[in-house]
């Protein structure tokens, strides 16, 4: 008598479920897009704010409404001034309005404890924008940079 196992009932299983798999893998590997905070351009943190808050809105063409690129770099207080007055913004395409943000930075977050610098990002802005804006935060002197998102109240 000969005590051989029948593989292929097995085989016909791993066959499927490799034909499944298959089928099922494309479907499951789109990109999920994660959409970045919907915000006002608007300043809307009080004076006496404990951390250091950025936005970065995204440029449009007029016409279109398609975005360009980045938009200039804002600081997210109302009591944040250049010296004619007008609210501080930075360029991230220039290089030495880059340097003046990362001087701000060091600045801000030179007596803080918690040395964080928050983003507020427009949701339609490409990430490598954000992710500039990301590396001039570290070389400013800050620990580290997240983005803030807010609650989307426009109803699905």
């Amino acid at each position: 008598m000969k005590a051989d196992i029948n593989v292929t009932p097995l085989v016909d299983i791993v066959l499927v479920l490799l034909i499944i798999f298959i089928v099922i893998t494309p479907a499951v590997n789109n990109a999920v897009r994660l959409p970045l905070a919907k915000h006002s351009v608007k300043p809307e943190h009080e004076p006496g704010v404990k951390h250091l808050s950025l936005m970065l809105p995204a440029a449009r063409d007029l016409q279109s409404g398609k975005v360009t690129g980045p938009g200039r770099v804002m600081v997210d207080d109302v009591n944040a001034k250049d010296k004619s007055g007008a609210p501080m913004t930075f360029s991230l395409a220039d290089e030495a309005s880059r340097k003046q943000l990362r001087a701000f930075i060091a600045k801000s977050v030179k007596d803080q404890i918690d040395k964080r610098v928050f983003v507020k990002a427009d949701a339609d802005l490409p990430f490598k924008y954000v992710g500039e804006l990301f590396q001039v935060c570290r070389e400013g002197g800050a620990s580290e940079a997240s983005i803030v998102t807010n609650e989307d109240k426009r109803g699905l």
